[in-house]
């Protein structure tokens, strides 16, 4: 199981560290642009150019959540690495659209002039002179993020009696102890797994087909390459032709058997036999 540093839980937390960390860019940019004038015997006026990088860093600071969001998402959500890849470079046009679509809309009747005299104009003309640090911002965020889902740190492996009779699993932040008989089923989420059961869904930091091999066979059983479920959750299997079913458990939800996996049902699926 992989650890990485956690996130604030809090949403105030959560916002404080995304403005202070988009007001630290300013400051290094407006003072980079700053001296560079300097250097090249310019006067530049020190506020202005300030508000103005903060006017850009501030719509970085309302789209950093989202872009997270949706580079977890990814992450999570989208099993080979070429396909995650190239839903991270499908983004990026969503995410300048939205750059300079959001900077318009909000600064327009601040920095309008006479060459910039609609809402338009400004997108484009941010688009054209924000190109090239857009991208490096938008693939620094979304590469930092990457980076903090994946970031491997030592901890202390649950010792193996504590899985005899309980799945031990890592939730934001915190070892968290599910037992064997409250858990329905369990689905793969790319390169983690989702535990459903009678507390909520968890997300788990392990492939589904290792998390398998930590189940008690007896009592678990995979149905499908993105699914495994409690045995005697199942409330009735349902044939659908070619050796595939319809599984449906307890609680009502419906999951697919595949016929690669028919056998792990076999004693259920049987025909009955007739009474002698």
């Amino acid at each position: 199981m992989r650890f990485r540093p956690e996130m604030p839980d809090s949403r105030v937390a959560r916002g404080a560290l995304i403005v202070a960390g988009w007001t630290l860019v300013t400051l290094v940019q407006s003072l980079q642009g700053y001296l560079a004038a300097a250097w090249q015997g310019h006067d530049q006026d020190w506020w202005p150019t300030f508000f103005y990088v903060g006017a850009i860093y501030s719509i970085w600071a309302l789209m950093t959540w989202p872009i997270v969001a949706a580079t977890c998402a990814i992450e999570r959500r989208v099993a080979h690495w070429w396909a995650r890849l190239a839903a991270c470079l499908a983004l990026w046009p969503v995410v300048a659209a939205a750059h300079v679509g959001l900077f318009g809309l909000i600064y327009w009747p601040i920095y309008r002039s006479e060459t910039v005299a609609t809402r338009w104009q400004m997108a484009d003309l941010m688009f054209v002179r924000n190109f090239d640090t857009n991208t490096m911002l938008y693939l620094a965020l979304a590469g930092i993020t990457i980076a903090w889902l994946r970031w491997p740190r030592k901890a202390a492996a649950p010792a193996a009696e504590a899985e005899v009779d309980a799945l031990v699993i890592r939730n934001r932040g915190a070892i968290r102890r599910i037992p064997f008989a409250a858990i329905d089923w369990i689905g793969a989420a790319g390169d983690y797994a989702e535990v459903h059961g009678d507390g909520g869904v968890f997300l788990i930091e392990e492939p589904l087909a290792s998390l398998a091999r930590r189940l008690p066979a007896q009592s678990f059983a995979r149905i499908h390459r993105g699914a495994l479920i409690r045995i005697d959750r199942v409330r009735e299997v349902e044939p659908i032709g070619r050796g595939d079913a319809h599984v449906r458990l307890v609680t009502g939800e419906e999951l697919r058997l595949s016929r690669r996996f028919r056998d792990n049902l076999a004693a259920l699926i049987a025909p009955a036999q007739p009474a002698e």
